[in-house]
């Protein structure tokens, strides 16, 4: 009989607790991948274009302006190689906002971006975009990139 009473007590904690949501400090973690956005922003600026590709995830997407859908990292490491290598590239963003799913494993950014590079007739060409990224956790719970979109916006006011 006190067996069959542990096993009950044991099953009953199992359904309490095993059912039980995660807790997820949207905020931290907002702030967290904001950070990892930015420090993207300083790997791809520094030229460190390698490092910053283990951002994205395998399967992920990019939807460059005027421009097909990329699909996979291969895709977009061979789009943002081609483009680092036009003279006088430069592109860098900054995060206005995260939005982090209730289970804290899906989230997306509302960011900013700055493009510039030499036109050809050697006039410096600069855009400003608006950026939506979508970030989902890999199973080590590492957040990768797995949809990158942008377009352009307004020069902002000085």
């Amino acid at each position: 009989m006190k067996f069959g009473g542990i096993c009950a007590l044991l099953a009953c904690n199992v359904l309490l607790f095993g059912c039980s949501e995660v807790t997820v400090d949207k905020e931290a973690e907002a702030e967290k991948l904001m950070q990892l956005s930015r420090e993207w922003s300083a790997m791809v600026a520094a030229g460190d274009l390698e490092a910053s590709g283990e951002l994205w995830a395998d399967d992920a997407v990019m939807l460059p302006p005027d421009l097909p859908v990329l699909a996979g990292k291969e895709a977009i490491r061979d789009y943002v190689m081609g483009a680092a290598s036009i003279p006088s590239f430069k592109i860098s963003w900054e995060p206005d906002s995260a939005h982090i799913s209730k289970s804290g494993d899906m989230a997306y950014l509302i960011e900013r971006n700055v493009i510039e590079f030499d036109g050809e007739d050697g006039e410096k060409i600069v855009t400003h975009g608006k950026v939506v990224t979508v970030w989902r956790k890999d199973p080590q719970g590492q957040w990768k990139n797995v949809v990158d979109m942008w377009n352009t916006a307004p020069q902002p006011a000085d």
